[in-house]
């Protein structure tokens, strides 16, 4: 989980410049671009749609300015691969039909397939450099924890089916804490406590609100980038064709 350590970077992995693991060994963001002025200078570019988007029927509320500004920003980065988006739909193609059942078995909201997309980039043997593994980046711990094997020739983050029971566990027990799933979202990446904390110091705020770290302000958004090319692609074609 991102918590515990810098999320490993796969070839179709988008993350913001500004909040690039150190871990990043695959995937190169853009060079210097911190801002969305700065990466939209670099296309002659049609506006990007702003459709109705929701994380778990929570909406992502785009009027208000920070939040324009970070998906804007989040959805310009991946102009530069959109060529690898067929590669990634295919991987998807054989994920999805493994897990979406696993989800429904555990009650949890079907864009929790999507995680695996920011985590991993659905590299069945994606591990980091800090030690977390499989499509669900699980740390050795609480893999462990959560009932799976990890250890000499045996690790069951590796395993799809396993992997998945394992992270739907631990997410329903999120969801427990929070009543909100755009913040167990927020929790897989950065860590239960943390969030715990943050809603101790701010009473009464959503995922988008919050004080979040860098890479976490960002993770709903990569999730949802990678919902939105999935799920509806030709609404975005214009936007994301080369100039």
């Amino acid at each position: 989980m991102a918590f515990a350590r810098p999320a490993v970077m796969a070839a179709t992995q988008i993350t913001p410049s500004s909040v690039a693991p150190k871990d990043n060994t695959r995937f190169q963001p853009i060079s210097g671009l911190t801002d969305i002025s700065t990466v939209a200078g670099l296309f002659n570019e049609a506006e990007l749609p702003l459709l109705d988007v929701n994380f778990c029927g929570e909406n992502m509320p785009l009027d208000q300015e920070p939040v324009l500004t970070r998906w804007k920003h989040v959805f310009t980065l991946f102009k530069t691969h959109t060529g690898k988006l067929g590669g990634l739909r295919k991987r998807a193609d054989a994920f999805f039909p493994v897990v979406d059942d696993i989800l429904e078995d555990y009650n949890i909201p079907p864009d929790f397939r999507y995680i695996p997309l920011a985590e991993s980039g659905l590299d069945p043997r994606a591990l980091s450099p800090k030690g977390a593994g499989g499509y669900w980046q699980l740390m050795p711990g609480t893999a462990r924890e959560l009932g799976l094997k990890v250890g000499g020739k045996t690790d069951e983050r590796f395993n799809t089916r396993k992997a998945t029971i394992a992270a739907c566990r631990y997410l329903r027990k999120l969801y427990d804490q929070f009543g909100s799933w755009s913040l167990v979202a927020a929790a897989y990446n950065v860590g239960p406590g943390y969030v715990k904390g943050q809603l101790r110091r701010q009473a009464n705020v959503d995922y988008y609100q919050m004080k979040l770290p860098r890479e976490t302000r960002y993770y709903l958004f990569r999730v949802l980038l990678y919902k939105e090319l999935l799920s509806r692609p030709d609404d975005y074609s214009t936007f994301l064709s080369p100039a």
